[in-house]
């Protein structure tokens, strides 16, 4: 709640905000999609890591190969090779899928603030008025129900993206 407070504030600088803080919502959320990155490039380099077992596992089992050494080395350094290549594909896609929703934000969620606003206070009170501890556990909880919608989304895309 006080990272909240903290980021409307001083996102709204000497002019406040007429009816919802844009800048500060923009703030919340690039600050909460940030940290998917990470697990996002994890999941890539998990995904690779279960591939390669899988490419070591199979060349060794496979009965014919084992007459052939060399070329059962070939086949190995080939499909490692081209995994490298396709993780280092992916570890630059994938990001980029973060980074698109967090630098976007869907118009439809700035839209139904002002619908929420007429159901549960009115803009017309002063600047000071709206400071309040409710006012800001509102905001959180628009980031946050934002924030699962585009999670959501991403855990959708994301393998998609490893795949790919």
């Amino acid at each position: 709640m006080e990272n909240v407070r903290k980021l409307i504030t001083e996102a709204d600088g000497y002019q406040p905000h007429l009816i919802a803080p844009e800048q500060g919502y923009r703030r919340l959320i690039e600050s909460s999609l940030i940290t998917i990155r990470g697990p996002a490039e994890a999941a890539v380099d998990a995904v690779h890591s279960l591939l390669k077992d899988l490419v070591h596992k199979s060349v060794s089992e496979t009965v014919e190969l084992k007459q052939y050494p060399g070329l059962r080395v070939e086949v190995t350094n080939a499909a490692v090779e081209s995994l490298e290549i396709m993780r280092d594909e992916s570890k630059k896609a994938t990001p980029k899928l973060v980074d698109l929703e967090s630098s976007y934000l869907t118009v439809d969620f700035f839209r139904k603030l002002p619908q929420d606003i007429e159901k549960g206070g009115n803009p017309t009170y002063s600047i000071l008025d709206r400071y309040n501890d409710s006012y800001f556990r509102q905001i959180g909880s628009n980031v946050l129900s934002y924030v699962n919608m585009v999670c959501g989304s991403l855990r959708n895309s994301i393998p998609k993206s490893i795949v790919l």
